[in-house]
């Protein structure tokens, strides 16, 4: 799993874009790079494009880790929105478990897309 972070703030959010296949490793190892980075602030808004991942092999079970990934950093990410761009339905259903495992027990607000200008459109306020 690879990823490249962009904290600039172009367009009022960060942008982590990730390639390769997930792994719940690797999704421990992204969020902590992104937390300690030093243009980091927890409550940051972000779009995640993971329609470069891989989640072929991604079961339930690995989304409970990725949520559970999630939790024990859910302080240093913040209360932030967070909206997950996905490259097909198959993968949205993924990204929909971990938001729906995610959701009651994270500070973040997350919101899982197929589409790029919905997921931007959420980021800045404007209803999907």
């Amino acid at each position: 799993m690879h990823w490249t972070v962009d904290l600039s703030g172009d367009g009022g959010h960060a942008v982590v874009t990730t390639s390769g296949a997930f792994d719940v490793a690797g999704h421990l190892r992204m969020i902590e790079d992104i937390v300690s980075r030093s243009g980091w602030s927890p409550g940051t808004d972000v779009l995640f494009d993971h329609r470069g991942l891989s989640f072929d092999d991604a079961d339930l079970r690995a989304m409970y880790q990725a949520s559970a990934n999630h939790q024990l950093n859910d302080t240093r990410i913040g209360g932030g929105k967070a909206a997950i761009l996905m490259r097909s339905l198959s993968d949205y259903g993924r990204g929909r478990q971990f938001e729906l495992l995610t959701a009651d027990r994270a500070s973040a607000t997350l919101c899982i897309f197929l589409d790029e200008a919905e997921a931007l459109d959420w980021l800045s306020g404007q209803t999907v």
